[in-house]
């Protein structure tokens, strides 16, 4: 749908931007104790999606993530690639799989987070095209001129 935006000229993806939010999974819990024996122990558990890592419930626990990259028109917010994860699946790991599918236009990828401040995703995003700008996590003695360019942008 998000590439018909694109393709019919209602949506410009020269700047876009990835987030992710928890969504709270209808299914009941599936505790590890009773993944290990192989129990379950109640009808309408998803076990791919409701996952608890420890016998104790924690507040991610029974959450689905949908990881999203949209474009937007001004008023309108249109979505281009999205994924649904685990709660327990970190934000950066997706990366790659949900910008694939991006279309051709795509100049600045956007994250408020900076989970997304990786080397490896940084490279991905110039071999597909684009440029990955996010917060940037932590600052070291060897820090490239590249980078300290990246900080100075954000500053």
């Amino acid at each position: 749908m998000g590439n018909l935006f694109v393709n019919e000229r209602l949506v410009d993806p020269y700047i876009v931007a990835i987030h992710s939010t928890l969504l709270r999974a209808k299914a009941h819990l599936w505790h590890k104790s009773s993944m290990i024996k192989g129990i379950i122990p109640r009808s309408g558990i998803d076990r791919y999606r409701c996952k608890v890592g420890r016998d104790s419930v924690t507040p991610r626990d029974g959450y689905l993530v949908i990881n999203c990259i949209t474009a937007s028109t001004g008023s309108l917010i249109v979505p281009l690639s999205a994924d649904f994860t685990q709660a327990d699946v970190q934000d950066n790991q997706i990366y790659p799989a949900i910008t694939y599918p991006l279309p051709e236009g795509v100049h600045y990828m956007a994250a408020a987070d900076s989970g997304y401040d990786n080397y490896k995703l940084h490279n991905l995003s110039t071999d597909r095209g684009f440029e990955l700008l996010c917060p940037v996590s932590q600052i070291y003695n060897n820090t490239s001129s590249d980078r300290l360019q990246l900080i100075e942008f954000y500053l």
